[in-house]
């Protein structure tokens, strides 16, 4: 997953296992909010398939970011995103 910026606007980026997934963005305070997703044409069966709609249902919500030491922290329901820096 990538944010970045796009002619003063925020964009997101992300590469699963079957098609990028990409769209704007936007983050109010400690909220990441994201606009309709355009995702690619190609199919996939199993379980790449279940990690696409997984990456996408989790996309679809109101995302809850913190930062702490060298860890953001993406949640959004139950479910939790976790990018450590190197």
């Amino acid at each position: 997953m990538e944010l970045y910026s796009v002619n003063g606007g925020l964009q997101l980026a992300v590469k699963t296992p079957c098609n990028p997934i990409s769209g704007p963005a936007a983050i109010t305070g400690n909220t990441l909010t994201l606009g309709k997703l355009a995702a690619g044409a190609m199919g996939c069966a199993g379980e790449s398939s279940a990690q696409e709609q997984w990456v996408m249902q989790f996309l679809s919500r109101p995302i809850e970011m913190s930062f702490v030491q060298d860890t953001l922290t993406w949640r959004t329901g139950a479910d939790t995103l976790s990018f450590k820096s190197k």
